[in-house]
């Protein structure tokens, strides 16, 4: 059948008369038939997992019940399965009307939708950012990443075909976006959440349900992505989708061959003339000048496999190295021994002296500690087998081992020695080397297998610090928001009559500040709400002016019960709103002496307070100390640099003998703020644009290289030798 959409015969889909007309099943009539087949499929695959879905949730709350260890538990189990069996035909017509939507959504994909704000990224402040992002839903989150993720590593080919083939039945209206297909991963798990928090089940009940969901319905949905993209392709839908797809990319790799050549010159030199440039170099294995008389015999890869192994044996046996003796030991044992088993051709001497070289550069590589570059030391033997007998190992920047130690050196960047503790990264990357050392001989698959291993472990160890992260970046947003409302009601106070009586700074100072801070967090400060809570503040200092006339006092009598029901609001101790408003009725009696109204908000609150005014967080050292140094210009190298560095980047924070690495974990524009965190995600140091600008130019940050390890030094290496040559000419 020919591969176009007029003729396309739709995939089973029953005749509108005999099917009854349900939620479920109803045909999307306003698409092109075989898009209603789809829905239809894709119905018959929700039915399926929600009917495994509702049988093993009850199971699984029931043991999570019999299994409780107190009545509370327990209880909160079995109410969780009563309220789901009562939910059961709810929540199913739920996630069948949305999808229902998804399919009407892609006929409508110019209808406009909700404006998304960054609440981070613009010069506007919203009241949400002051709340922390709570535990809960920080695992709800996580859990919705993993499951997402999961999926998509599992089926991403069955849902990009999908999506191409739905796209094309579309005539390509709207974005090219896959995740707007019907039933994609991400919005089946973001819309069964919200359905699991709209019945109100508890965290450990949403996590268990949602695990559920993706072992019965998300699987099922996988499997029909499947079905349905043959029966597609049966039906003349893009059937030669597959060559398609490998034409895109010939194209797209065609498009990108110069900058591939570019990025390649380097490893393509390595071949050519790199063995030019190490023919006189004096490295591990002297010259060929200097080389052992020509009768000796000439070792083969084989042999020279043999003698590596002995040396790489001799260093497991010997334990890691720690000091530059013991390295310049092992490698003059490597020395001794080849040079004393026969002659090494030039070939492999070039070979052997360039991995060398390229150790030389790893074990003085400021970027790493100390101990993580002895680790990866360790794998220089394993290496120069690997060059020895994979050509492609020096050309490829793919080849699986320059992987693996790429990949150990970047996570190995923002690690630093904790006295008396070793973690689980340094554990991991220790297992990984003692794997090669003891394992590796000619089969490069074993590189493949632990860099996978690592990649794992990164993972876990990455979302450990993204929570604590993410709760230190919301913190920091938190209190800069405070200060600001602080600083704006301080500001908006000060501007109240010029004298005022005693009891009323008290009264202002430490209770109608907390209110209008509050309201300005939540409304904002051009907000009715602010402008109504301000100006009660006002019509207490004029009342208070001139206390002694009659109607001025019954005035005050309700302007100050409106005003404690405005404190009892905000959860302010009653004990202190009594005495506050016992001191300004006595004034209103007896007209105490007035003095100058200076408001001072950073005054201690009283002892007893259930929420105490938050308080300025105290400078860090860091911006303390460079408090009085002049501002750099905009066209000092140091601030170019500090608006050059990107989130993510990892320094090395120096005070005198104390090195400690942190990670740019957010850039906060609107408050002019940079949060560096450590590696497990703990703030480490919270500076402005001038104070990192400052530590930048005295060296007191240092940007640290996290490009490729091992390309950085190949392109070091040449470059030395180029220069070499040069000088000796």
């Amino acid at each position: 059948m020919a591969n176009g959409k007029d003729n396309v015969v739709p995939l089973k889909a029953p005749a509108r008369a005999a099917v009854k007309q349900t939620l479920a099943h109803k045909p999307v009539e306003t698409l092109p038939r075989a898009l209603q087949a789809v829905h239809l499929l894709l119905s018959r695959a929700l039915q399926q997992g929600l009917g495994q879905f509702f049988d093993n949730a009850d199971d699984a709350l029931f043991e999570r019940a019999d299994g409780a260890g107190s009545n509370v538990d327990q209880s909160v189990y079995f109410e969780a399965m009563r309220s789901l069996r009562l939910a059961r035909s709810q929540l199913c017509q739920a996630v069948f009307a949305e999808l229902r939507e998804d399919f009407i959504r892609l006929n409508n994909p110019q209808r406009p939708s909700a404006p998304s704000v960054d609440v981070y990224g613009g010069e506007d402040l919203f009241a949400e950012d002051v709340e922390l992002v709570s535990e809960d839903t920080l695992e709800r989150q996580v859990a919705i990443k993993t499951m997402v993720s999961k999926q998509l590593s599992g089926h991403r080919n069955n849902i990009d075909h999908l999506w191409r083939r739905c796209y094309f039945l579309l005539e390509r209206r709207g974005s090219d976006d896959n995740q707007r297909l019907p039933s994609h991963p991400q919005s089946q798990c973001e819309f069964f959440v919200a359905q699991l928090e709209a019945l109100e089940f508890p965290l450990p009940v949403q996590l268990l349900l949602l695990k559920l969901y993706e072992r019965t319905v998300l699987a099922q949905l996988a499997s029909a992505y499947t079905v349905i993209n043959q029966k597609l392709a049966q039906q003349g839908v893009m059937a030669d989708l597959q060559r398609q797809i490998s034409r895109e990319r010939r194209a797209s790799f065609n498009r990108r061959q110069p900058q591939l050549r570019a990025d390649t010159q380097v490893q393509g030199q390595a071949l050519g003339e790199l063995h030019e440039l190490l023919g006189e170099e004096q490295g591990l294995l002297p010259s060929a000048a200097e080389a052992p008389a020509a009768d000796r015999v000439q070792l083969s890869r084989s042999q020279l496999g043999q003698l590596l192994a002995r040396v790489q044996q001799a260093q497991v046996e010997a334990g890691p190295i720690t000091e530059a003796p013991e390295r310049a030991a092992s490698a003059a044992q490597l020395k001794q021994l080849l040079n004393s088993s026969g002659q090494v051709s030039q070939l492999d001497r070039n070979i052997i002296n360039l991995v060398h070289l390229l150790f030389e550069y790893i074990w003085e590589d400021p970027n790493l500690a100390a101990p993580m570059r002895a680790l990866l030391s360790r794998m220089q033997i394993p290496l120069i087998k690997v060059a020895l007998v994979d050509a492609s190992f020096l050309q490829a920047g793919s080849h699986p081992a320059r992987q693996l130690l790429n990949e150990m050196a970047r996570c190995a960047l923002g690690w630093e020695e904790k006295p008396g503790s070793r973690d689980a990264l340094l554990n991991q990357l220790q297992l990984i080397v003692e794997r090669i050392q003891s394992e590796f001989d000619r089969d490069v698959s074993l590189f493949t297998e632990l860099h996978q291993q690592l990649s794992k472990f990164l993972k876990r160890e990455q979302r450990r610090a993204e929570l604590v992260t993410q709760r230190t970046v919301d913190q920091a947003r938190g209190q800069a928001l405070a200060q600001q409302a602080k600083a704006a009601t301080k500001a908006a106070l000060n501007k109240l009559a010029p004298q005022l009586p005693t009891a009323a700074i008290t009264f202002l100072e430490q209770g109608w500040s907390r209110v209008l801070q509050i309201t300005l967090l939540k409304e904002g400060e051009g907000s009715p709400q602010w402008q109504q809570k301000l100006h009660l503040a006002h019509k207490l200092a004029q009342l208070l002016g001139h206390p002694e006339r009659a109607d001025n006092k019954e005035n005050l009598a309700a302007l100050l019960a409106r005003m404690q029901r405005d404190l009892d609001e905000v959860g302010l101790d009653s004990f202190h709103c009594q005495q506050w408003f016992d001191g300004l009725h006595a004034h209103v009696r007896l007209q105490p002496l007035r003095r100058e109204v200076a408001l001072d908000l950073d005054a201690a609150c009283p002892a007893g307070k259930s929420e105490p005014v938050p308080q300025e967080p105290p400078k860090t050292e860091a911006e303390a100390d460079l408090k009085a140094a002049p501002r750099l210009s905009a066209s000092d190298p140091a601030m170019r640099q500090a608006r050059r560095l990107n989130q993510g980047a990892w320094l090395l924070y120096c005070r005198g003998e104390q090195r400690d690495r942190c990670r740019l974990a957010a850039i906060l524009p609107a408050l002019g703020q940079y949060i560096f965190v450590d590696r497990q995600g703990k703030k480490l140091l919270e500076l402005n644009i001038d104070a990192l600008a400052q530590h930048l130019k005295a060296g007191e940050l240092q940007v640290l290289n996290d490009g490729q390890l091992f390309d950085r030094a190949l392109q070091t290496v040449i470059g030395d030798l180029r220069r070499r040559k040069q000088a000796q000419r």
